[in-house]
């Protein structure tokens, strides 16, 4: 993949900032530690990911998504919770996306859509799967004037 070295998109008349997610791995089904409300309904995953804006690498954040269980997992509504590690400048319906479309690839190659559509209860908890990906996101003008800052404190 050939990304560009420039963390701006420049066009005639403004600059749009961009970042890449570098997507390492997904924890699936992690019941215990999911930040959404309870619901044995639901099967609860977190993505991790690395963000790298300019020269600036933020490493080891998170986003939760939930996907109904018994439903078909390419197609069906899945829920990504807000980023974890991170409170700068985002893109918040792009990054819902990109984690959509990871998400799906994973779950599919792994052949763990079938369990999931089928609605099984018993997935095995916390299995984490890698798979690395990068996908350029834009970001607020804003990104540009600011140092983003990693949070310490684990909330989203």
């Amino acid at each position: 993949m050939i990304k560009a070295r420039s963390s701006t998109l420049r066009t005639a008349n403004a600059e749009t900032p961009t970042g890449t997610i570098e997507f390492k791995c997904i924890r699936i089904n992690l019941k215990k530690v999911s930040t959404f409300e309870p619901d044995e309904s639901h099967i609860d995953s977190l993505i991790e990911f690395d963000l790298k804006i300019g020269e600036q690498r933020l490493k080891d954040l998170k986003a939760e998504v939930r996907q109904l269980n018994g439903t078909d997992f390419q197609s069906q509504p899945l829920e990504v919770g807000n980023t974890i590690g991170y409170n700068g400048p985002w893109n918040y319906e792009e990054f819902q996306e990109f984690c959509g479309r990871y998400y799906r690839d994973v779950i599919g190659t792994t052949g763990m859509g079938q369990t999931i559509s089928r609605g099984e209860r018993h997935l095995v908890e916390r299995i984490a799967i890698q798979l690395h990906r990068s996908e350029e996101i834009n970001l607020p003008s804003v990104a540009l004037s600011t140092n983003p800052q990693p949070r310490r404190d684990g909330v989203r």
